[in-house]
Parts: structure tokens; C-alpha cells; sequence
């Protein structure tokens, strides 16, 4: 299983060259979590200038073959254990734990900082 990370979905949703590549991985099965929703809603809706276009985008994952995890109690505790191992902002932090606490094998993302972690980062 793969973890979807914010810029994925952002890319997946605005004029970008890696535009056709997100929305494939999107149409697959993945694993992402509300944090990842509410980055993307807020960038897409920057991006376009369309609050209603990015509420439609990311409604759209509602529907997908995907596992969206909720951010809640235990999953900040669950990445506060984690602070001192990895070299990562708070909330790549939660998605990387919500990655592992998932089972996923990779993470799907351009964020470069997930390469220090135990999980595999790969590109569309």
C-alpha cells in the first residue's frame, strides 16, 4: 500500500506537468489522512483562486479506493514518540506515521525529506 502525501493531490488537481501521473495514482488504491485533505484543499484553493473547485477536488477522494485516516489523539501521540528519530516538520511527521501505522510500504511524495525515514519514497 502506498501513502499519498499533499502534493500529490495538489499537483493531481491544478495545471501542472505532473498533472496525468497524480491523477493515475489517485484512481489506485492508497492510504492518506485528513491533515493531507485540509493542506491540499487550502493550496488547490490558493492555486485557483476557487474555494467550491477545491471543496469538489478533494470530495472527489471521498469516493476513491482509499483509506483516509483521521487525525486524532493517538496518531499526534503515536508521531510525538517519533520527534527525536527523524528529521521532520510536525505534520510530515504525522503523515509519516500515519503511513506506518498503516502498513504502507511507500510513501508517494516530492517532499524530499522523507528519504531519511524507514519508509521508501517514490515519485509518480
Amino acid at each position: 500500500m502506498k501513502f499519498i502525501d499533499a502534493n500529490i493531490v495538489i499537483k493531481a488537481f491544478t495545471e501542472d506537468d505532473d498533472q496525468e501521473s497524480c491523477r493515475k495514482l489517485l484512481s489506485s488504491e492508497f492510504v492518506t489522512n485528513t491533515l493531507v485533505l485540509v493542506e491540499a484543499f487550502n493550496a488547490i484553493s490558493r492555486i485557483k483562486n476557487d474555494r467550491v473547485s477545491a471543496s469538489n477536488s478533494i470530495k472527489s477522494l471521498f469516493k476513491a479506493n482509499c483509506i483516509i485516516v483521521d487525525l486524532n489523539r493517538n496518531l499526534l501521540f503515536e508521531s510525538l514518540k517519533r520527534i527525536d528519530k527523524y528529521n521532520l516538520d510536525f505534520p510530515d511527521l504525522i503523515h509519516y506515521t500515519s503511513a506506518l501505522t498503516n502498513n504502507c510500504s511507500e510513501i508517494v511524495s516530492f517532499d524530499k525529506d522523507f528519504d531519511n525515514t524507514d519508509l521508501r519514497r517514490i515519485e509518480p
